[in-house]
């Protein structure tokens, strides 16, 4: 019997996931289907009641709904605590919730030969994805952590809870003299946001041998990355996390954490139809 998978959430016509699990299934003999689907706060009841009917066995979250799932779940691992994007449907019908967001992003990180021990680490946002990283990065040894947000309110947040450093966006330049791993997770630069950095010069300040990270992979360079790769930084894009975070799900539901192989033939067709659209 076929077993359904799916991403939920509003909007997600432009969802790359149904890609990747879908290729994955197909590469491992799965007999699975995988499809995203739209659910907004006010639908989300009427989905979780239908999933028995419908045969799915587990599903994605991604934007507005990793909080939103919380109250309906059985069991919340504590790095999702804050937001989950990945959720496995149990036998009886419990619901488990899982965070493969922090995962995904230092599997990618590792990849480019970077990371967070002994590093100085900033952030450029301070939403929920930020919190999942920065404590990530506190966990794994960063010698320092400052988050900067244009509501530095919601940065200060966050750096409570860890024990770092905030400010607002317009004074991070000062930040940025000792930093080793610079992360953008905001939209800005995003394509169909209408919306980018006004000015990138505070970029200057990094030293040439930090690391610069966008979760953005729509473009696959923003202007962020562009100006950070002009000055000779190391730069990586949003795609890899992607990638690693639906591998993490996928293990989560199979027992298999796809490997190098898979990730690479993964990679390769994404950027095919990346590039054509």
């Amino acid at each position: 019997m076929r077993k359904n998978y799916c991403v939920i959430g509003s909007p997600i016509a432009h969802s790359l996931s149904p890609a990747i699990h879908n290729m994955l299934y197909a590469r491992y003999g799965l007999e699975c289907s995988y499809g995203k689907e739209l659910v907004r706060p006010d639908t989300l009841e009427g989905f979780l009641s239908s999933l028995d009917a419908r045969g799915i066995y587990g599903f994605n979250i991604t934007m507005p709904l990793k909080q939103t799932i919380l109250p309906y779940l059985s069991s919340v691992s504590s790095e999702a605590s804050g937001g989950v994007n990945t959720v496995v449907v149990q036998a009886d019908g419990r619901l488990f919730g899982y965070s493969t967001d922090a995962a995904g992003f230092y599997a990618s990180l590792t990849n480019i030969g970077s990371g967070y021990h002994g590093r100085n680490v900033v952030f450029i946002g301070a939403g929920a994805v930020t919190r999942l990283l920065a404590h990530d990065a506190v966990q794994k040894g960063a010698k320092s952590v400052v988050i900067v947000n244009r509501t530095p309110e919601k940065a200060q947040g966050i750096a409570r809870e860890i024990n770092a450093s905030f400010d607002s966006l317009p004074n991070i330049a000062k930040h940025l003299k000792n930093c080793e791993l610079l992360v953008n997770t905001t939209p800005l630069g995003m394509h169909g946001t209408g919306q980018d950095f006004e000015d990138l010069s505070f970029l200057d300040s990094l030293p040439v041998s930090a690391a610069v990270c966008d979760l953005i992979y729509s473009p696959a360079q923003t202007s962020f990355l562009q100006y950070a790769a002009n000055r000779g930084l190391l730069t990586m894009n949003g795609l890899g996390m992607l990638i690693w975070q639906a591998f993490f799900s996928f293990e989560k539901w199979f027992g298999i954490l796809p490997d190098r192989g898979d990730y690479q033939a993964v990679e390769a067709a994404l950027l095919k139809d990346l590039v054509h659209t």
